[in-house]
Protein backbone atom coordinates (compact mmCIF):
# COMPACT_ATOMS: atom_id res chain seq x y z
CA UNK A 1 0.00 0.00 0.00
CA UNK A 2 2.78 2.39 0.88
CA UNK A 3 4.74 1.67 -2.29
CA UNK A 4 1.66 2.26 -4.43
CA UNK A 5 0.82 5.52 -2.64
CA UNK A 6 4.43 6.71 -3.00
CA UNK A 7 4.40 5.84 -6.69
CA UNK A 8 1.17 7.77 -7.22
CA UNK A 9 2.67 10.78 -5.46
CA UNK A 10 5.77 10.61 -7.69
CA UNK A 11 3.62 10.21 -10.78
CA UNK A 12 1.53 13.21 -9.76
CA UNK A 13 4.60 15.44 -9.74
CA UNK A 14 5.94 14.07 -13.02
CA UNK A 15 8.62 11.83 -11.45
CA UNK A 16 10.87 14.82 -10.77
CA UNK A 17 13.88 13.37 -8.90
CA UNK A 18 14.89 14.41 -5.41
CA UNK A 19 11.61 13.86 -3.59
CA UNK A 20 11.59 10.09 -3.23
CA UNK A 21 11.99 10.09 0.54
CA UNK A 22 9.28 12.72 0.96
CA UNK A 23 6.98 10.64 -1.24
CA UNK A 24 7.60 7.56 0.88
CA UNK A 25 7.22 9.28 4.25
CA UNK A 26 4.02 11.04 3.20
CA UNK A 27 2.67 7.78 1.81
CA UNK A 28 3.41 6.06 5.14
CA UNK A 29 1.43 8.74 6.97
CA UNK A 30 -1.45 8.44 4.52
CA UNK A 31 -1.64 4.64 4.83
CA UNK A 32 -1.27 4.74 8.61
CA UNK A 33 -4.16 7.22 8.81
CA UNK A 34 -6.34 5.03 6.59
CA UNK A 35 -5.60 1.92 8.63
CA UNK A 36 -6.15 3.72 11.94
CA UNK A 37 -9.46 5.12 10.72
CA UNK A 38 -10.51 1.65 9.63
CA UNK A 39 -9.94 0.19 13.10
CA UNK A 40 -12.82 2.19 14.55
CA UNK A 41 -15.32 1.07 11.93
CA UNK A 42 -18.07 -1.34 13.00
CA UNK A 43 -17.82 -4.84 11.58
Amino acid sequence: MIAEAAYLRAEGRGFVPGFEEDDWLNAEKEVDALLTAGQGAPQ
